[in-house]
């Protein structure tokens, strides 16, 4: 399989900014955060695991909602 070309005959890349892969990057360090909260949830009883729980589920929504929103601006800003 071949990469697309361009009408001048040259290949096209992929384009990465140094904005969208750092935006990626802080996008799964909220996921891992969300993981590493809700493990270590698992040591604690009581109000205090379910509290960590919520907190952890609102990280991981939160890093959820910050991967699709690059992906989408990434994905309007291509000719």
């Amino acid at each position: 399989m071949t990469a697309p070309t361009d009408p001048d005959g040259q290949r096209q890349g992929v384009r990465l900014s140094v904005a969208g892969v750092i935006s990626a990057l802080l996008s799964l360090t909220f996921l891992v955060l969300a993981a590493y909260i809700w493990w270590s949830s698992t040591l604690l009883s009581g109000p205090d695991r379910t509290e960590l729980r919520w907190f952890a589920a609102l990280v991981g929504a939160y890093g959820i909602w910050r991967s699709v929103r690059t992906m989408l601006k990434n994905r309007t800003e291509e000719p």
